[in-house]
């Protein structure tokens, strides 16, 4: 009868183990993909080319942040002969940190998307489509004027 209570108590402790790990997990791969989301939309907004890299570069990171994670399984397995450790600290401590590299990478993009790099590209696209050097050059002056009232 003891044996069998103690038992329980054992699944018990390793299934709440697995289901935070499990969500640490789920967490990582939710926060590359709005990292890509973003990035990708930033490239949309300063209307650059969109390649096929940042998935297979997201797909990469997922795993790279998957296996450091297991490290700290690894670490948190080694911890339960501590009375006291009895939720995977180490899986939460490394999935806290993957979560903020990837905040700091979301809020990145979203700079770039603000910024004024997607007005530059169209600029340039005006001044390639002039007709003629003179054209381009009015065109020129008018942005350097522009960004001198800017700065005034």
């Amino acid at each position: 009868m003891k044996g069998e209570n103690y038992f329980g108590f054992v699944t018990q402790d390793i299934r709440s183990g697995v289901i935070i790990i499990f969500a640490c997990m789920v967490l990582i791969a939710l926060a590359c993909m709005w990292d890509m989301w973003t990035g990708i939309d930033a490239a949309r907004a300063n209307k650059e080319k969109i390649r096929s890299r940042p998935l297979r570069k997201t797909g990469s990171k997922i795993v790279d942040y998957f296996r450091l994670v297991f490290y700290f399984v690894f670490i948190d397995i080694l911890g339960l002969c501590f009375p006291w450790y009895n939720l995977p600290y180490g899986a939460i401590i490394g999935t806290l940190g993957v979560l903020i590299i990837e905040g700091v990478s979301v809020v990145e993009n979203l700079k770039k998307k603000k910024s004024h790099a997607a007005e530059v590209a169209d600029m340039a696209s005006k001044i390639v489509e002039c007709l003629s050097p003179e054209e381009a050059q009015k065109l020129i002056k008018m942005i350097k004027e522009g960004k001198k009232d800017e700065q005034n």
